[in-house]
């Protein structure tokens, strides 16, 4: 980041960061960009902005960029633009997350989560890697770890196949853990209250879940 950073400002190019899913302490800060002490000049983000009870968008600038608006109006708005009943929302979840220090349990919780998942990839030859940071996860599953070669591509979701991913996710409804499938990974993003016991409920259905990929994985 810090690189794109300085690339961005040789060039002349605006660096936007796409907060939407990483906001709002998904990651342990703020926003995923302060792992890295980088200010973008324009930040778009959602969903965290209000926990998700009602749709929210936000596009945050820097002064500069607000400022040429100034002398250069431009006409723009939305129906629902500043509707009280989406911002009242943002105020009490913001809240809530400083009232509950949210962000820090993210981090922290988050850590162990991460050890956790770790621990599964010398039991489970289908785990190509495990990457994330604060409560916000992928575990990718690959046919060989070697080469890194993928069970399905983005064709066979289009194709309408079943993804080796959701036999997994199914399997793991079946335990009463539900995560995101995707193609070729699994999204872990459990909700930022979650508790170290609720996060070994979820490794242990995910652990019996990834024989399924281990059955089919290259020896």
């Amino acid at each position: 980041m810090p690189r794109l950073r300085q690339i961005c400002d040789a060039t002349g190019v605006l660096l936007i960061a796409d907060e939407v899913m990483s906001g709002w302490g998904r990651t342990g800060k703020w926003f995923a960009v302060d792992h890295w002490g980088v200010t973008p000049d324009i930040l778009t983000t959602a969903k965290g902005i209000t926990s998700a009870y009602v749709p929210l968008g936000l596009c945050a600038t820097s002064r500069k960029i607000a400022s040429f608006f100034d002398d250069h109006y431009f006409a723009h708005g939305h129906t629902y633009e500043a509707h009280p009943i989406t911002l009242a929302p943002a105020v009490a979840a913001i809240s809530e997350i400083e009232r509950l220090h949210l962000i820090d349990r993210a981090a922290e919780t988050g850590a162990y989560m991460g050890a956790r998942l770790r621990e599964l990839v010398p039991k489970h030859p289908s785990i190509g890697d495990v990457r994330g940071l604060g409560l916000f996860w992928a575990v990718d599953l690959v046919k060989n770890r070697e080469t890194k070669e993928s069970f399905n591509s983005m064709a066979d979701k289009v194709a309408g196949r079943t993804l080796l991913v959701d036999r997994i996710a199914a399997e793991m409804m079946n335990r009463g853990v539900f995560l995101q499938p995707w193609i070729s990974h699994l999204v872990i993003a459990p909700p930022l209250i979650i508790t170290r016991e609720e996060v070994d409920t979820g490794i242990a259905a995910l652990d019996a879940a990834l024989v399924i990929a281990d059955r089919e994985a290259d020896a």
